[in-house]
């Protein structure tokens, strides 16, 4: 059973970072086309600027969970490589810890602000801007297995234990 989760959870972080890697591909036509009716056709397209806005924050709030699982976000690896094995483990569930808590925070307050914004509508694109915010709530939950599954990860020995490892095989 905890093998299925979690490969679900891996299937779910590669999703939403390949789906990340295409609205990039898709903001960055977006700009493109924007700046051909720009500066070449002389009459700017105002919708392309609007819609590549929101591509650009629906990629950023999908790709947080791969940023988790890769362990981009939070560069913490000095600080475990100069502690011992226990207190990394301690440091990486505090780290979870707080972050668990600023998705649940994300969740939560990106709920209540896109119910409050669903009377709106996007200028230019004619499409409630709660559209949008979803990405908020929608980005903090999908995030949430890439933080579980780094923190699962097995924790590398320090350089410093490596290296006095080797040096113990290179005497023996």
């Amino acid at each position: 059973m905890r093998k299925a989760v979690l490969t679900a959870a891996e299937k779910l972080t590669v999703l939403t970072h390949n789906l990340s890697a295409l609205l990039l591909a898709l903001a960055t036509a977006l700009v493109f086309w924007q700046v051909v009716t720009r500066f070449v056709l002389g009459d700017a397209a105002a919708w392309s600027e609007v819609l590549a806005r929101g591509v650009v924050i629906w990629m950023v709030f999908l790709v947080a969970g791969a940023g988790f699982r890769l362990s981009a976000m939070i560069p913490l690896e000095f600080v475990r490589s100069v502690l011992p094995d226990r207190m990394q483990r301690s440091v990486s569930f505090i780290v979870l810890l707080g972050i668990l808590a600023f998705l649940g925070v994300l969740t939560w307050f990106g709920v209540l602000m896109t119910i409050r914004v669903s009377t709106q509508q996007v200028a230019m694109l004619n499409i409630p801007i709660s559209w949008l915010y979803a990405a908020i709530p929608v980005g903090a939950v999908l995030a949430i297995p890439g933080a579980i599954l780094e923190f699962l990860r097995p924790i590398e020995p320090s350089r410093a234990e490596h290296d006095v490892q080797r040096d113990r095989e290179s005497f023996e």
